[in-house]
């Protein structure tokens, strides 16, 4: 059960008393700023869940060096998937009948909403804005109102009360100062103006399992919001809460919970939404911490007995390295730019330069059965695999 931690801050979405809740070991590739301990805290009453020893300027260490989004194909912009959460997205603005405004998205990657926008009709301009410049200078806009910007979400480059709309698509989870992001939202939003949030829905992960801890294996997601703690931190900045939206939306290789937030600037507070709550946050990473460590005694068991080769330098594989006891392993992935890396002192190989000896870890939740598939054609048999679940 979590304990009262000593010293610990207010909470940062809504300011009560936070517990803390658990260590959580991550490790990453070279000099990854993830080679840390992760401290877990959670909020009594809004019920979030983060981590509470990183920091914005160390996160932006990772999106201008570590961060390959720009060559995931989870984050295409004309994948179907990836298209019908744009609709989504302005379903809810249609529904509120915001059209045509300036408007700018907020860690647009490679700008799929803004493009999308300029195809279907918004007239006024569309401003796409990032830090990581290898995404921006994949952005496809076709339409002539469709503009990118380098620039980050505490520091946008705008000047005050320009725009009508912000957008803010799985944004917040990965900033520590969510109340700087609000207060400039307030500065470059003209009264009156709206900002749409979107994070995953934290409260619905276990209704989404993914692996045995999938959801908190994702170490820039310092962040797990309840819909609570969200419309709080609005409220604290002045924003009042027009609708709360929980859906199921599509990504190139998996559903996931969204929670979307419609705000409004007013500079007055406003009352709360009541939103019931659809899950407990911190028994889910209680529970998610309890089943890696399952996994780890099953690949310690194995490894005991035979060497052991693993396939897939993902975010799953960064939590459960850290908790491994093992003297003689190898690590391959099949990206060569991940081949360039080592993990401490340890080379990432090309699979096909593997032997085929002993059992193969196959790291990935969601690429499982594609690199099972590519394993079983370089020879390794079924019996040797074991898929980490």
């Amino acid at each position: 059960m979590p304990v009262e931690a000593a010293n610990a801050d207010r909470c940062p979405a809504c300011g009560a008393s936070v517990c803390y809740l658990v260590d959580w070991k991550y490790s990453g590739l070279g000099k990854s700023i993830f080679n840390y301990t992760a401290q877990f805290y959670s909020c009594r009453d809004c019920g979030i869940v983060f981590v509470n020893n990183m920091s914005d300027a160390r996160l932006a260490e990772y999106y201008a060096e570590e961060c390959s989004y720009f060559e995931n194909a989870h984050f295409s912009v004309t994948s179907p998937e990836n298209r019908e959460k744009y609709s989504a997205y302005a379903g809810v603005l249609r529904h509120h009948a915001i059209d045509s405004v300036p408007m700018a998205d907020v860690g647009c990657g490679r700008g799929g909403f803004v493009t999308w926008l300029g195809q279907y009709g918004w007239d006024a301009a569309c401003w796409g804005v990032d830090v990581d410049v290898r995404s921006l200078q994949q952005g496809c806009a076709a339409s002539p109102n469709v503009t990118f910007r380098t620039g980050d979400a505490l520091h946008l480059p705008f000047e005050d009360g320009c725009l009508g709309l912000l957008t803010y698509f799985h944004v917040l989870e990965h900033i520590r100062d969510v109340h700087g992001l609000l207060r400039e939202a307030d500065r470059v939003l003209e009264p009156g103006g709206q900002l749409l949030i979107e994070v995953p829905d934290a409260e619905r992960y276990g209704e989404f399992p993914i692996g045995s801890a999938f959801w908190i294996s994702i170490r820039e997601h310092i962040f797990h919001y309840t819909a609570r703690a969200l419309t709080a931190a609005l409220r604290a900045h002045g924003f009042e809460v027009r609708e709360v939206v929980r859906k199921t939306l599509p990504t190139p290789e998996f559903a996931y919970p969204s929670l979307m937030v419609l705000g409004q600037k007013t500079g007055r507070l406003s009352p709360a939404v009541c939103t019931p709550s659809a899950g407990d946050v911190a028994a889910h990473l209680l529970e998610s911490k309890e089943a890696l460590l399952r996994q780890v005694r099953d690949i310690q068991a194995v490894a005991e007995k035979q060497p052991v080769t693993i396939w897939g330098c993902s975010a799953e594989l960064f939590s459960v390295l850290p908790l491994l006891d093992l003297r003689d392993y190898r690590i391959c992935d099949s990206s060569k730019r991940k081949q360039q890396a080592q993990y401490q002192g340890r080379a990432v190989e090309d699979p096909a330069s593997v032997p085929v000896e002993g059992t193969l870890i196959v790291a990935p939740y969601l690429h499982g059965a594609a690199i099972q598939s590519a394993a079983s054609r370089l020879g390794w048999p079924t019996h040797a695999i074991y898929l980490l679940h």
